[in-house]
């Protein structure tokens, strides 16, 4: 009976480790707002400096003329060519998440910037452009376009080439 127990309890300790490890590293995305003047005030002191600049033409029903995130004392703004992903009158799908609860040896602390294709659908997978700046630096870290499919929509990473799609 001792040697069923120890495997069985190895295998409880080993289950039991996984499941830690995996809570521990696991982390959530915050829902922000952006304010008058570019300010998202759910951020951390370390990051409350940081800005996002959104201007769209013809007020909010024309195509995206700006996306600028400031933080950390740097700036990067997204090249014309890039803001053409976002289709027209997104002002009212755009949608911020960010979080900085994890370890960054994965992934920097960052905020996400989402212009949906519809009102309508929401959640992590709505179709739409999705651009994830670094709160670190206001890199670009990756440009994701999700387009509608099957349960979920279907997931392109935007290859770029001198900040323009490749």
């Amino acid at each position: 009976m001792n040697r069923v127990l120890k495997p069985l309890k190895r295998t409880t300790l080993l289950v039991a480790f996984t499941v830690l490890a995996t809570v521990a590293s696991a982390h959530q995305d915050r829902i922000l707002s952006v304010h008058p003047g570019g300010v998202i005030p759910e951020l951390p002191p370390a990051y409350a400096a940081t800005r996002l600049r959104v201007a769209f033409s013809e007020g909010d029903a024309g195509a995206l003329q700006q996306l600028t995130l400031v933080s950390s004392g740097r700036e990067t703004s997204i090249q014309p060519c890039l803001l053409r992903l976002v289709p027209k009158g997104s002002f009212h799908q755009l949608s911020l998440a960010g979080s900085w609860y994890h370890d960054e040896s994965l992934l920097p602390h960052y905020v996400q910037v989402r212009f949906l294709d519809s009102p309508s659908q929401r959640g992590w997978s709505a179709p739409g452009v999705y651009f994830l700046f670094s709160l670190r630096d206001a890199s670009l870290l990756s440009v994701t376009q999700i387009v509608p499919g099957q349960a979920t929509g279907l997931h392109q990473d935007i290859r770029l080439s001198n900040g323009c799609p490749a």
